[in-house]
């Protein structure tokens, strides 16, 4: 065989496992291959939408920020009357997909601009919120895309937790005064994610803290989440060697600052 082929062939072969281990166990291999901390994020949102549709014979689930469609995956592994619509303004993440399934969609859409599709049971939008300028505008197009009793659930960085970690291993405080890929804001505070919930009259059911980190973890998080640290961590973590809590709600939570991100539920009435 020639040497030149050799690449390609490595691809296919990698790309077929990736399909076939993506439909036999899905969680445990992306939980396996993919940053952990959004491997958290991800449990997190198929454990609260399973508590909250016992009720619904099928849902309805609105991705805003999809990416490649990865939550698709949480959800297929438990829902199967479910129909799902990502969008996401970046063309490459969304050429990326490799998920061909009926129930499943993504669509290219400037999430900075008002848009409607339709109402959705469940509204998801996780570690978005805090590239957009107009953050208002953008909860505004969530309210309106949730149908009447429906919820609401977002993630963002943990402002408090944020600054906390910064402070100890320099990390950087400044973000970016244009939407570039970047943060505009460093993250959200248990006061910013109140004032939502007054400002659209919405219900919030809880807040959560996600991916807990002791100094260590957080020092390490940016190596942690790429290459084969990430996977030596991530097996690591899957047999409990790292003893590391997904998430804790706001009433169990002893130290808030411990978790990177912070997320919250909201139902519209």
């Amino acid at each position: 065989m020639r040497k030149e082929y050799l690449p390609k062939l490595i691809y296919k072969i990698i790309d077929l496992a990736d399909k076939v281990f993506l439909k036999v166990c899905p969680i445990f291999y992306m939980s396996l291959t993919r940053a952990q901390d959004s491997n958290d994020r991800f449990i997190f949102g198929l454990n609260i939408i399973k508590n909250l549709s016992n009720k619904l014979n099928s849902i309805d689930v609105l991705d805003v920020g999809c990416g490649s469609g990865n939550f698709y995956i949480y959800l297929n592994s438990y829902f199967k009357n479910m129909n799902y619509l990502g969008i996401d303004f970046n063309i490459n993440q969304i050429k990326s997909s490799k998920i061909k399934k009926k129930n499943f969609k993504i669509i290219n859409q400037d999430l900075r601009e008002k848009w409607f599709f339709k109402e959705f049971d469940f509204v998801w939008s996780s570690e978005v919120i805090e590239h957009i300028l107009d953050d208002n505008n953008f909860f505004e197009n969530l309210v309106r895309s949730t149908k009447s009793g429906g919820h609401i659930i977002i993630t963002s960085p943990h402002l408090d937790s944020y600054i906390n970690f910064a402070d100890k291993f320099s990390w950087s405080k400044k973000t970016s005064i244009i939407e570039d890929g970047g943060h505009v804001k460093l993250g959200y505070s248990i006061d910013e994610i109140k004032k939502f919930s007054k400002n659209f009259n919405l219900n919030l059911k809880d807040i959560y803290f996600i991916t807990e980190c002791d100094d260590y973890r957080a020092k390490n998080i940016a190596s942690f989440n790429a290459g084969l640290k990430c996977y030596l961590f991530n097996i690591l973590y899957l047999i409990k060697y790292f003893k590391y809590k997904k998430y804790t709600s706001l009433s169990k939570c002893n130290d808030q600052l411990k978790y990177y991100c912070i997320g919250a539920i909201f139902q519209k009435s």
